[in-house]
C-alpha cells in the first residue's frame, strides 16, 4: 500500500508540476501515525519550502484549476488568493521554515516556529487522527484566531513531504470558490 501511494504520489507531483490549468485532484490525508508522514518521516523538526500549488474550484460551474505558487520569476506568493495577512500566509520559495516540536502527549499541542521564529510560536496541535497550526494562547494573534489544519503525505523524493493546508472560501471578481494548498517541504 505504502508504495502504491508513494507512486501515486509521484505521478501525482509531474503530472502537476505545470503552470497551466489543470484538473485538481482531490485532497489526500495519511496519518498513519501520530507526528509521522508515512512510516518512514517524523513531521517533527525542521522544514524547508521547495515549491507550491493552489488548487480552485469554482462553486458555481464546478471548474478546477491549479496554478504554481512559484515560477522563474515568482519566488513570493500567497496561501490566500487574494495576498497574506497573517505572516503564516507568506510565502518565500527557499527560504520559508516550519518547524514542528513535538507535544508531551498525544492528543496535545506541542510548538511550531515560523522562519525559526521561537520568541512568537505558534501552537502545534496533534492528534491521533488530526494536526492543526494554532494561535499561541499566550501572545498576541497570529492567525486572526483560527487555526491551519494540516495533512502530509510523502511525494517520492528523499526527504520532501507535501503539505496540504489552507483550505478557504472567497469570492472572486463576484463568483464565489474553494481553494487550498498543496506545499512542497524538504526535511532539514
Amino acid at each position: 500500500m505504502r508504495n502504491l501511494i508513494i507512486a501515486l504520489g509521484l505521478i501525482l507531483s509531474i503530472t502537476f508540476t505545470s503552470c497551466q490549468k489543470q484538473e485538481v485532484r482531490p485532497q489526500i490525508e495519511i496519518v498513519e501515525e501520530a507526528g509521522t508522514i508515512d512510516e518512514t518521516i517524523s513531521v517533527f523538526g525542521d522544514w524547508l519550502l521547495v515549491g507550491g500549488t493552489m488548487y480552485m474550484e469554482n462553486l458555481e460551474t464546478g471548474e478546477k484549476t491549479s496554478y504554481s505558487h512559484f515560477d522563474a520569476n515568482k519566488t513570493v506568493s500567497s496561501l490566500r488568493y487574494s495576498g497574506w495577512m497573517y505572516d503564516i500566509e507568506r510565502l518565500v520559495v527557499d527560504s520559508t521554515t516550519w518547524s514542528f516540536v513535538a507535544p508531551p502527549n498525544i492528543p496535545n499541542t506541542g510548538e511550531f516556529y515560523l522562519n525559526g521564529n521561537t520568541t512568537q510560536p505558534y501552537g502545534f496541535h496533534l492528534t491521533t487522527s488530526n494536526m492543526s497550526i494554532v494561535e499561541n494562547s499566550t501572545g498576541p494573534q497570529q492567525m486572526g484566531g483560527s487555526a491551519r489544519p494540516i495533512s502530509a503525505y510523502l511525494n517520492g523524493v528523499p526527504n520532501q513531504a507535501n503539505f496540504y493546508v489552507q483550505e478557504a472560501y472567497e469570492s472572486i471578481n463576484g463568483v464565489n470558490y474553494k481553494y487550498f494548498s498543496e506545499l512542497t517541504f524538504e526535511k532539514i
